[in-house]
């Protein structure tokens, strides 16, 4: 039993370990694994078995798990979606990186990615877990070191900067996790949401921050790690707004959110994006990010293999193909 076997290995050790699972499986030794690489699931498994939120919804072979209304419901999503228009190609980039690579120590995870984000524009990354999606937010925000390639802010290269000095320039991440400061209470997670800001407006944007998120206002004088994990995903939003951010790279919202709770966070954002500010959206699930992005990018194993807008790229066998694999 093998839990994850290819986390951080690169392309040529992973064809190794497939080898490898193929032949213990052809010696007779019974092979369970659990892989988010889903390109090696679908090259070396017999069966597939699908989990979503702790239910098997199909168990059957690779081919018929890619068919699967379930298995495409779950990863992809097939509820109605209400498709943005798309910003005009004469708005000037906001955003744009130009054949970036990225990782970690010798591992490289993103390769020659090109991606752009207008004045104005919800643009979504998406992809399967493992993609890279989270490594791009991290490069672009200099949390990681770039291995090639660099990284535009209104045409200024940022590949120098240092992490704060981008917080201050108006780009700001709101990372995976949350990761709100616990033992301060919320009031004192907005206030250094807006610690580069200089302006009179501090008190009365905490007061706006209450009125879009009301559930904070209630709870501003408790520790953010009192809070539930969706008061945490709110305060981690507010937090960032409280920068006053020209661009705001947004990883994984809907991660670990009541549906409910998630409906919200995607109409807040869909209202930001319409009130000017830039958003890099990555997201796992692809209905939500096609129901508020103008374009969208997919993201498979550190690649752009598609963009277009959500109408280009409706019902497009690529994005099933991020999520599911190829045989």
């Amino acid at each position: 039993m093998l839990d994850e076997p290819a986390a951080g290995l690169g392309q040529q050790q992973r064809d190794w370990l497939a080898e490898l699972l193929r032949r213990l499986a052809e010696a007779g030794m019974k092979v369970i694994f659990i892989e988010h690489d889903i390109n090696l699931v679908m090259k070396v498994s017999d069966r597939v078995v699908v989990l979503d939120r702790g239910k098997v919804i199909c168990n059957d072979t690779p081919t018929k798990v890619q068919n699967n209304s379930q298995v495409l419901a779950a990863y992809l999503g097939v509820t109605n979606r209400h498709l943005s228009l798309p910003v005009s190609v004469s708005t000037p980039p906001i955003l744009t990186v130009e054949n970036l690579a990225a990782g970690y120590g010798e591992l490289q995870v993103l390769q020659q990615i090109f991606l752009e984000v207008r004045q104005g524009e919800l643009v979504a990354v998406i992809g399967a877990n493992g993609a890279g999606k989270t490594t791009l937010l991290k490069s672009i925000a200099r949390l990681l070191p770039t291995g090639s390639g660099r990284v535009l802010f209104r045409d200024r290269n940022l590949n120098k900067l240092s992490p704060q000095q981008l917080a201050s320039q108006g780009i700001v991440l709101i990372p995976e996790g949350r990761q709100v400061f616990t033992q301060l209470t919320v009031i004192d997670n907005l206030r250094l949401g807006a610690f580069s800001r200089r302006d009179s407006r501090i008190k009365a944007d905490i007061e706006v921050m209450f009125e879009r998120f009301p559930a904070l206002g209630e709870l501003q004088n408790r520790k953010a790690g009192l809070l539930s994990g969706g008061e945490q995903q709110m305060l981690a939003i507010a937090r960032g707004l409280m920068a006053k951010p020209q661009i705001l790279l947004l990883d994984e919202p809907s991660l670990g959110l009541a549906p409910q709770l998630v409906a919200s966070v995607y109409e807040n954002l869909r209202s930001w994006s319409d009130e000017g500010i830039s958003i890099l959206l990555v997201d796992q699930m692809a209905q939500l990010a096609f129901s508020v992005a103008n374009r969208i990018y997919v993201l498979e194993t550190g690649q752009i293999v598609k963009t277009g807008t959500p109408n280009e790229l409706n019902k497009d066998p690529a994005i099933a193909r991020a999520y599911l694999g190829s045989l």
